[in-house]
């Protein structure tokens, strides 16, 4: 017991913060030049990023040789330390905030034509404090690898970055402000699963100074899951060095299946080890209504294209799925998440008030990263000042309140599904752009308003929640790390910073020494996406919008049955319907959950129904190993393709 104490102690020790901000530099380098360069997988796509899972593997084997070489092992408190700041940190690279980041504010300038009247429609609204202006040959160079050559021209870029960085730490501290506040409530009181976070508790060891992984890895079922699926992305391998073999592409997928004429269709991916090894760890109620409701939408969608049904399209709808109704009855799904989940919470949620005004000495919140009070006025403040910041670029008052509304409805119900249902992958439903619009029409929006929404589009982040889900299980590490906790926010604040700082110093010198015009991207962000994104809004304000109701309604029958499932699972004991499996269903990237998600329910739900809990915890080390084996795997590629096929790689993961 005092050894394991010790290892509690030590969580917050200088070497683990060292070697968390090395793993956040590594993995922002890493996935920048295999995304963009190499053009080969997405490593920083998931909740728990790719990249991440891989140096903690590294990390893990090297704590192995450690004691061999007379230095201690690393704790298991401190490689929750080195999670946590990895977990936060990878939200910033490439598909997190860096790649749209830049490629929003660099190209307005590049790519306006007279063609498409950006000049005159967007350029007299620019903010010269976020957006960098520069001559005609310094876009050139950055945009074609061409023209000047001294290097990143950082006097035009750093005032603009300075004030984004500014923005983007605000988010972070609310977003870390309002995890600390709920934290009690879905931790001990709900007593949510966090299935991202058992995967990172088995590795390492948890927090009693075990070391569970060596007991998964002595065990014959993790190194038969391994050898799964290492010997398929094997296979996957030799198979570009010798085309003409008949070696079937097995990743990402190896086809799809249309159950019904212009619905979308099945992504065939059952060799998905990565997010399977996650859901079989989530509820089986959850796994099967992932799965489920997903069938449910792809009906849906299809029977309204089958009758003709569709609503009138905006332009920033083009981040949600089709028909344009489902997306906004998921968006009503979502916003009845966060509603619910502050209904559940109000008596925890009225003592955190009261402890922040002086009001309630009783409450308990030593056990948090941050005191009540400084939670409380602190994700106060932060909201100030993002609205303070969003009306300075443009934005009306009303239009900045929607926005906020929209953006934290997405980062709450995003952070809620995945801590909940363990979903690696998500696409909220909705834009904040998207709902702004449409709520308030093109009519009631000056220019000023649209050109600022569509800076906002530089903090997209794939509509994942941003830092939201990553704090969540960052507040739950630090209720696992008993010891010195309140020292793991600021060593996650300075990691983001580096990770930041890290990842646009490198994507800039990519886009300078090659051309940001080359590189490569889901989606272009130096190219396609900008500027379709710039011309179907240019398209509203040509034809503006009025409000559109027939949305709303949709929105709210959304909400409403999210309310009859929830209200179903609360009071019906036979029900087995999980309303998360509803929410998800609007999602983009649920194509490449369904299959994963049924193959672990099916499996999981046998396993229980024949052998009970005991067989279940028997069958664990398999999907470990298959998890394991398939980021090996995708590693594997990812430095096969930056060795032998530079700027021509192979994309064998992307959700």
């Amino acid at each position: 017991m005092q050894k394991g104490n010790m290892s509690l102690r030590e969580g917050l020790t200088l070497r683990a913060v060292v070697l968390g901000l090395f793993v956040v530099v590594v993995v922002g380098v890493w996935a920048t030049y295999v995304e963009l360069h190499a053009r080969s997988s997405r490593l920083t796509m998931g909740h728990f990023p790719l990249a991440l899972f891989a140096l903690l593997l590294v990390i893990l084997a090297a704590n192995v040789i450690l004691p061999r070489l007379r230095i201690p092992a690393l704790s298991s408190a401190e490689l929750l330390v080195i999670v946590s700041m990895g977990l936060v940190g990878a939200m910033m690279p490439v598909d997190g905030i860096v790649g749209y980041l830049l490629g929003i504010i660099s190209s307005f300038y590049y790519f306006a034509t007279p063609e498409n009247q950006w000049e005159q429609y967007f350029h007299p609204y620019l903010p010269s404090w976020l957006v960098p202006k520069g001559t005609p040959e310094i876009w050139t160079q950055f945009f074609e690898g061409i023209g000047l050559d001294r290097g990143i021209s950082w006097g035009m870029w750093i005032l603009p970055l300075f004030w984004w960085a500014l923005f983007i730490g605000a988010l972070l501290w609310v977003s870390a402000c309002m995890m600390v506040m709920i934290r009690k409530q879905w931790v001990e009181n709900e007593r949510l699963v966090y299935p991202l976070a058992t995967v990172a508790q088995e590795m390492v060891g948890g927090v009693s100074g075990d070391v569970r992984l060596r007991s998964v890895v002595h065990n014959r079922l993790f190194w038969i899951g391994l050898g799964i699926a290492l010997f398929l992305f094997s296979i996957e391998i030799i198979g570009w060095f010798y085309p003409t073999m008949p070696i079937r592409n097995y990743y990402p997928r190896f086809g799809n299946l249309r159950l019904m004429k212009d619905a979308r269709p099945i992504v065939l991916n059952p060799f998905h080890f990565f997010t399977m090894g996650f859901a079989y760890l989530a509820h089986v109620e959850v796994q099967f209504s992932v799965w489920f409701f997903y069938l449910l939408n792809i009906f849906e969608g299809g029977i309204f294209a089958r009758f003709g049904f569709a609503l009138r399209g905006a332009g920033s709808d083009r981040f949600c799925i089709f028909p344009v109704a489902v997306a906004w009855q998921g968006f009503g799904a979502t916003l009845f998440i966060v509603a619910w989940s502050a209904w559940m919470a109000r008596e925890h949620l009225r003592n955190v008030f009261r402890k922040a005004i002086g009001r309630a000495p009783e409450v308990d919140d030593s056990g948090e990263l941050i005191s009540y009070r400084t939670a409380f006025w602190g994700a106060i403040g932060g909201l100030i000042f993002m609205g303070a910041w969003l009306n300075r670029a443009g934005m009306s008052f009303t239009m900045v309140i929607l926005f906020l509304f929209a953006s934290f409805v997405l980062y709450l119900s995003t952070a809620r599904i995945v801590a909940e249902g363990g979903v690696p992958y998500t696409w909220g439903p909705l834009s904040p752009q998207s709902f702004v619009v449409n709520v308030l029409g093109t009519h009631a929006i000056t220019g000023p308003g649209i050109t600022s929404l569509l800076l906002s589009y530089s903090l997209i982040n794939y509509l994942r929640g941003i830092f939201m889900p990553a704090m969540a299980h960052v507040v739950r590490f630090g209720d696992l790390v008993k010891v010195n906790r309140r020292r793991l926010l600021p060593a996650v604040i300075l990691a983001s910073a580096v990770a930041l700082a890290a990842s646009l110093y490198y994507t800039l010198n990519l886009g300078y020494t090659y051309g940001a015009y080359n590189t490569y991207g889901f989606p272009p962000f130096f190219g396609g996406n900008p500027k379709a994104i710039f011309s179907s809004t240019l398209s509203m304000v040509r034809n503006p919008l009025d409000p559109d109701w027939n949305k709303l309604l949709f929105l709210g029958l959304g909400a409403g049955v999210m309310g009859l499932l929830t209200f179903l699972r609360s009071r019906l004991l036979w029900w087995r319907l999980h309303p998360i499996g509803f929410a998800t269903s609007a999602m983009i990237n649920t194509n490449f959950l369904g299959v994963p998600f049924f193959i672990a329910w099916a499996v999981k739900s046998t396993v229980l129904n024949f052998g009970g809990v005991l067989l279940y915890r028997k069958s664990l080390p398999l999907f470990m190993g298959l998890m394991v084996g398939y980021v090996l795997g995708v590693s594997l590629c990812s430095v096969v393709d930056m060795a032998f096929f530079p700027q021509q790689g192979h994309v064998v993961h992307t959700w």
